[in-house]
């Protein structure tokens, strides 16, 4: 049998079976626990010990793995918080391996010891990606605000480049880490590895606003390295839909660390727990909001030249503004600037 790589078997999936009645992905936030307290994270709110210890035992999280893989999912994503802080990490990822699952890790680096990377290099994940927002300790630490932090996370990176794992390394761009972004990026290229930046902060889930101060004004978007590429690869593959997400293309299942469903990350009301009602019925509900969005009044976006330079989702209004009927301001000021960089129109 002839061997492929992840990022050719993904293509041909997307090519071949979109159109399957059933979801292919999904995003499990195993636990809001993170051992950093990141000023930007949208989750922190969740990050004490009130909320972790009403999060799924380990059985439970077997429970709905076994419904996850009885729907025909194919990409588990674990996510959190850091789901290796959880004690029964290495169980449940034991577990999902041996169902068969195509596994991506998503972690801060943290919590990475000898024996995790040598478990996880008998049996990789299809990838694992990791959040570093800065390549000096000083500046690391200011955003994570956990002294000691930054070495223990460079040894995270370490251990998993010598264990041979697929490694990608993101980061968050701030106002804080801005001037870092070309540091950042020299650092990464140096360890073989590509530069893959972010700039989306939205509010935290209990609708604190704070971090939303932290967004870089759309014309330093424009600047950051490797934004244009990424940008121009989104608007390549765009649609008219105001919903561009998983979501949109009706496949993904998302999970929080208590069994809940919901429509994406941004949108957690309403949701159904995985432990009462089956994922059709769950899915069935849900899909249904996109077809409800999309008919809301949104006429302004609809209608709008720029839509499919825009980065602006319904959910994003919701969070920020706890309606889907209204616009973002950063947002079109980002795809007036996108415009005017990128195509080089006023």
């Amino acid at each position: 049998m002839k061997d492929i790589s992840y990022k050719r078997f993904n293509l041909n999936i997307r090519k071949k079976g979109w159109s399957l009645n059933r979801p292919k992905v999904c995003q499990f936030e195993l636990t809001f626990k993170c051992d950093l307290r990141c000023n930007y994270c949208y989750v922190d709110c969740y990050n004490n010990p009130a909320y972790i210890k009403k999060e799924l035992n380990t059985q439970q999280v077997k429970n709905i793995i076994d419904k996850i893989y009885a729907a025909g999912v194919l990409w588990l994503y674990f996510s959190g918080g850091d789901p290796l802080t959880r004690p029964d990490f290495l169980e449940l990822y034991s577990y999902a391996k041996e169902k068969g699952f195509i596994i991506a890790l998503f972690t801060n680096g943290y919590s990475i010891s000898k024996g995790v990377a040598g478990y996880l290099s008998k049996k990789p994940p299809a990838k694992i990606e990791i959040t570093l927002n800065a390549a000096d300790e000083a500046l690391y630490e200011k955003i994570s605000q956990v002294r000691g932090s930054f070495a223990k996370v460079m040894r995270g990176i370490d251990m998993m480049l010598k264990a041979k794992l697929p490694l990608k390394i993101k980061t968050q761009l701030t106002r804080d880490n801005l001037e870092e972004a070309n540091n950042i990026k020299r650092f990464v290229e140096k360890l073989g590895l590509g530069f893959w930046p972010s700039f989306g902060i939205s509010p935290r889930l209990n609708g604190d606003f704070s971090a939303c101060g932290l967004r870089v004004s759309p014309d330093e978007v424009l600047r950051i390295p490797g934004v244009k590429i990424l940008l121009k690869e989104e608007i390549l593959r765009a649609k008219p839909s105001l919903c561009q997400c998983l979501l949109e293309k009706k496949d993904c299942v998302h999970l929080d660390p208590y069994g809940n469903t919901f429509s994406c990350t941004t949108v957690r009301k309403p949701s159904f727990s995985l432990l009462r009602v089956d994922i059709e019925t769950a899915q069935k509900k849900l899909l249904s909001l996109a077809r409800v969005w999309e008919s809301a009044a949104f006429s302004k976006c609809k209608s709008c030249g720029l839509r499919k330079l825009c980065a602006f989702c319904p959910g994003m209004a919701y969070l920020e503004k706890g309606t889907m009927k209204e616009v973002i301001p950063y947002y079109c000021e980002l795809a007036k600037a996108t415009k005017r960089q990128m195509c080089g129109k006023t």
